[in-house]
């Protein structure tokens, strides 16, 4: 027999975006009806055709090309077919054939897209070619069909041909030649399966699977540097988070995505500001001016423009968190710190799908300061100032002025992300466009986001395959800086006067301006009238191809090109800064281009020899310039921060940097017999940033492991499904200074000769530094990592020890010999600890399933020298309300320390020996000289956290899940500045606002913890431990019930799910501000931070999402 088949060229290049575009079409309806309540029909197009007496074949053309349908038939069938004649409008596919087929001595059948011609007188269901194949897949807990599942069908396991089930779950493949077959089904997150089928001429087979879920969740495979490896051939510390970990949770950055998931990462989300800052620290900071921050690095390219923050997190396939050195030895100089390795998601074989992801938030403040009323205010700003500051105290009862509720406001937050994938056997796509909007808790602040990415494979033969990712994002933010200063919104509304009105007129248009406390001006006005705005645009290219050299040999090149703009501008009127008005703009631009080069050897030498070789040549080079110009003296703002040269008084500024780093990387992996594993890998780096001959560094690392599982001693406890001993030693750097830092700089000067001339110059700023060099970080690791009862319960434990020498520090230079600062390498950092995380699946049934996770870690860090100085002292900050260092680098304690003169209550009574009368704070005399002053000061404790844990539970009953997610930080302290601002008299804010401070001791009052405010002597010191509280906390950060469409409801949609969640609704903690976790400074350093000056606090949040795939 002889058999035709009819595919048009239309088909072959236009059936996959035809696809798209039909998928798109629904999605944007659905997307009407969802979010603006809108109804709308869609009508089917039907075949329009017209023929006489025309060739049966003719008409068959006619239906591929209108409708895309391949039709089989035996030629020899057709020899007797008669003319067709018909005229139709709008029929259905089923209406044309009925047609072309009456009267004729043949009929059809339909399967899926195919129509199969067969004679009258066949009495089989299925006509086929040789052979065919049929079945379905469905979910063994649910029955539910599966669609999108990877099904291989291999003959002799010579012969391999692929093809995915429907969105039904079925399948069918046709022409199949007689034989024995073997049909394998794979899908992510269940176990794949393998069944024999036979094929026999001319008859259909059926075969169908029933998949269960892998009860191991976590992935076989995990991403390491410049490759993959199997988990458990793992001898590094490494942690993989899917994206699965966090579904159905609100998560607006990557970054909030690890919180509490990784045993080691201190995660913290410094800024409750839209967009605000997250910090993270893998197994703590290192380095005292250097950065602590992490090497992100994504689809293979080290993020320089952006931070991990600014991912959209619906894109992210995995995340990896390579800890230990053996596995961040080879990123060599930038692995010190930890690396992050992010794997975004591609298209996979099969139907188009198209996923619609969106939610809306309803935040509110997770708190309030409890402030004064207006009344009692009145009463103690008149008995502190000793006359009448405010008249008639009592008038004012009812009229307080709650000026937390002018600054802060309920606010929304919505995302939407709607995303394309899927693709053939050689070529793979996935296309996404992301938007959120998101208002601030404080008035006029905002953000907004878009982003679109698109990610591109294809095979080009069976050696070579080729890949481009594209990310684009703009990101608009207003109004969301100046937290970190004594002047801020956040400050001035709790600080200023309750007796004060927000404006002087009944029309609320003229704000008061009158101020008790002159440092600040009304903080409603100062944020209102604000107009600060920064725009930021990020283009991320990169492009591989990979070779398949041999089998065993291939090669990988990865040429990534970053791109970034920032501008920022603000506009200063009348009212923020009244006859001198003003305005400005800044402008930078950043490019990173990276080239990776990775040749990979991979062999199995008679069954037990497994080796894996890696070699890398790569460099990096990175361009940043910028621009400012800003003046004063405006006289109209109608132009905004356009029109600068309006300024009567204007400021210029510039400037460019440009570094580059050259790398050679080696590595082995060997595995002997999957039961004895070694790592080894050296990494070498030369860095722009450094002198000749201290450019390079060298990166070494081993990793060693042991199965015990595999041994016959273990195995025969049956106890362990899996158990592995690992142990691991590497050297990480750190060259995280600036460019030309190690140059001699000049600086501008000025000097007078008398009253007559001032003359401008350069005169020597920062010396050369041509000795200085790599920062180095030596780590050793033991690991241990043990499954049980089949991969339900699994554990890993780390003990870690991390020592950075050679710190990158500047130290002053006396006035006598020029001054100025000289970078040097003293100083030595440790840190270590204990990590620990359990993975369980409690129960598991058909209807309902219990899965949790907990992990917890110890970090313990201290200074272990300062290249022969005991204390190096941070900046001031907050003069006025703080007037002296209260952070120190210290010799034997840990990064982060407050030095603090310690506080211990109020007098009871008088002291003359050390000048203090009842009702005064009492201090501690440290240095035993009956005086009480900053050389009193002493550590007081630390804003780094020594214990982090986090505990997640999934429960899942039918269609319900609930997520439980709680997460936890303690060891750490917090200078609450906010709480001292408005709880003591200091030079800027002369009378107290906080409600407990009204509560101050007197004779009649001895039991109070809050001093006379009108002591005669005056002395109360904010930079003392009273104002220094505990940070910890324990947090329930999420808590969401999702429900899922079953298949019957489903109709088209593939999936449906809708979810309710409650973010950051329980908070327990001893501390007395806003939020523990708000701080107030942006430094990369951990030598800062834990300081609360006004920090813009996390909201509390109801979220409603929605979840559709097609």
């Amino acid at each position: 027999m002889k058999f035709k088949f009819y595919r048009t060229s239309r088909d072959k290049k236009y059936l996959l975006l035809s696809k798209i575009f039909l998928t798109m079409k629904l999605t944007v309806i659905l997307l009407l009806f969802f979010n603006f309540s809108l109804k709308a029909k869609v009508y089917s197009q039907g075949i329009s055709i017209s023929e006489r007496n025309a060739p049966i074949e003719k008409v068959f053309k006619q239906i591929i090309k209108l409708r895309s349908y391949e039709i089989v038939y035996d030629i020899d069938v057709l020899k007797n077919a008669r003319p067709v004649s018909l005229s139709l409008k709008n029929a259905s596919i089923k209406q044309v054939l009925d047609e072309c087929f009456s009267g004729q001595p043949f009929t059809y059948i339909i399967i899926d897209k195919t129509i199969i011609v067969k004679p009258w007188q066949s009495s089989r269901l299925e006509i086929t070619v040789n052979g065919a194949l049929r079945g379905k897949i469905t979910d063994a807990k649910t029955g539910t069909p599966i669609p999108g599942v990877v099904l291989s069908l291999v003959k002799e396991n010579v012969s391999k041909k692929q093809f995915s089930t429907d969105t039904n779950g079925s399948y069918i493949i046709s022409s199949v030649a007689p034989g024995v077959y073997k049909l394998t089904a794979s899908y992510v997150g269940f176990t794949s399966q393998t069944k024999d089928v036979t094929i026999t001429e001319g008859k259909t087979a059926e075969l169908n699977f029933a998949m269960a879920e892998e009860l191991n969740q976590l992935s076989d495979v995990v991403v390491v540097g410049y490759g993959t490896q199997n988990k458990k051939d793992l001898t590094g510390a490494i942690t993989h988070i899917s994206s699965d970990d966090y579904k159905d949770q609100p998560v607006l950055n990557a970054s909030s995505a690890l919180q509490g998931r990784v045993a080691g990462a201190v995660v913290t989300n410094s800024s409750g500001a839209p967009g605000g800052q997250v910090k993270i620290r893998i197994r703590g900071g290192n380095s005292v001016n250097a950065s602590n921050d992490p090497l992100y690095v994504v689809d293979g390219i080290a993020l320089t423009s952006i931070g991990l923050q600014e991912i959209n997190v619906n894109d992210i396939e995995s995340m990896e968190i390579l800890k230990d050195a053996s596995a961040t030895a080879v990123y060599g100089s930038r692995g010190a710190n930890g690396v992050v390795i992010v794997t975004t998601k591609t298209g996979k074989s099969g139907i188009v799908k198209v996923d619609y992801n969106s939610f809306i938030g309803f935040n509110k403040p997770m708190k309030q300061y409890d402030l004064m009323d207006a009344v009692t205010y009145g009463k103690l700003a008149n008995l502190i100032a000793g006359g009448t500051v405010v008249k008639n105290p009592e008038s004012y009862a009812g009229k307080t002025t709650d000026w937390q509720k002018m600054i802060f406001s309920n606010a929304i937050t919505q995302s939407h992300q709607l995303s394309v994938s899927g693709g053939t056997e050689k070529s793979k796509y996935y296309i996404s466009g992301y938007y959120t909007d998101q208002q601030g808790l404080l008035v006029n602040s905002s953000q907004k986001k878009f982003s679109l990415r698109s990610n591109l494979d294809t095979k080009i033969t069976e050696k070579i395959s080729l890949g481009l990712n594209i990310f684009a994002e703009r990101i608009n933010s207003h109004n969301n800086g100046d937290i970190g200063s004594k002047g801020n919104a956040v400050m001035g509304a709790l600080t200023w006067a309750p007796t004060a009105p927000v404006f002087t007129d009944a029309d609320g248009l003229l704000y008061n301006r009158t101020a008790i406390s002159p440092i600040w001006t009304n903080p409603y006005m100062n944020i209102k009238e604000a107009d600060n705005d920064i725009f930021n645009n990020v283009a991320i290219f990169n492009g591989k191809a990979k070779y398949l050299i041999t089998d065993w040999l291939s090669l990988t090149v990865n040429a990534g090109l970053d791109l970034s703009n920032a501008r920022t501008a603000f506009l200063r009127n009348n009212w923020i800064t009244p006859g001198n008005m003003g305005s400005g703009q800044a402008a930078s631009e950043n490019y990173t281009f990276q080239n990776s080069n990775v040749l990979t050897f991979h062999k199995l030498f008679a069954q037990k020899h497994d080796l894996t070789a890696t070699l890398l040549a790569e460099n990096t080079s990175s361009t940043y310039n910028n621009f400012a110009a800003n003046g004063s003296g405006l006289t109209t703002t109608s132009n905004s921060y356009y029109n600068l040269g309006l300024n009567g008084s204007q400021n210029i500024s510039s400037g460019y940097t440009n570094s580059s780093l050259l790398s050679f990387m080696g590595r082995v992996a060997y595995s002997y017999g999957g039961k004895y594993l070694l790592t080894a890998s050296v990494r070498r780096d030369g860095s722009s940033k450094f002198s000749d001959g201290n450019k390079w560094g060298t990166f070494p690392s081993l990793s060693l492991g042991w199965k015990l599982s595999e041994e016959s001693f273990i195995k025969d406890l049956n106890l362990f499904s899996d158990l592995k001993l690992r142990g691991s030693w590497g050297k990480t750097g750190n060259q995280g200074i600036a460019p030309y830092s190690t140059l001699g700089l000049m600086t501008p000067a000025q000097y007078s000769y008398g009253s007559l001339t001032t003359y401008q110059g350069y005169v020597l700023g920062n010396p050369q530094t041509p000795n200085v060099k790599w920062e180095t970080t030596n780590q050793t690791d033991l690991g241990l990592d043990a499954s049980f009862f089949g991969n339900r319960l699994n554990l890993t434990a780390d003990f870690y020890n991390k020592n950075t020498t050679g710190l990158l520090l500047f130290t002053q230079i006396s006035n006598y010999d020029g001054g100025g600062s000289l970078l040097k390498n003293i100083g030595e950092v440790n840190n270590k600890g204990f990590e620990l995380m359990i993975d369980a699946t409690p129960v598991k049934t058909a209807n309902f399933s219990w899965s949790t996770r907990l992990n917890g870690s110890i970090n313990h860090n201290k200074v272990i020298s300062l290249g022969g100085d005991d204390i190096i002292f941070r900046d001031k900050i907050g003069g006025g309300l703080i007037n002296t260092n209260i952070q120190a680098v210290k010799v034997g304690e840990p990064l982060g320390s407050f030095y603090l003169i310690p506080w211990n209550g109020v007098y009871s009574t008088d002291d003359p020996s050390m000048g203090f009368k009842a009702g005064d704070n009492k201090y501690t005399d440290v240095s035993g000289n009956h005086s009480i002053g900053y050389e009193d000061r002493v550590i007081a404790g630390s804003a780094t956290p020594t214990f982090q844990w986090g505990f997640n539970n999934n429960f899942v009953y039918k269609n319900f899940e609930l997520n439980i997610f709680i997460q936890g930080s303690h060891g750490n302290k917090v200078f609450n500045a906010t709480y001292a601002a408005t709880a003591v008299p200091t030079s800027d804010v002369a009378y107290p606002t906080l409600a407990a401070a009204a509560n101050y001791w007197t004779p009649q009052n001895t039991g109070s913890v809050w001093a006379n405010p009108i002591s005669t002597t005056g002395r109360r010191y904010v930079e003392s431990t009273q104002f220094l509280q505990d940070g910890g906390y324990i947090r329930v950060k999420n808590i969401s019930l999702s429900y899922s469409l079953s298949k019957t409801l489903l109709h088209s949609l593939r999936n449906a799910k809708f979810t309710v969640s409650a973010q950051n609704y329980l908070t327990f903690t001893k501390y007395k501000g806003y939020d523990p976790e708000a701080t107030s400074t942006s430094s990369s350093s951990d030598a800062d931070g834990g300081i609360d000056m006004g920090a813009y606090p996390s909201a509390k949040t109801i979220t409603l999402g929605l979840n559709v795939g097609f």
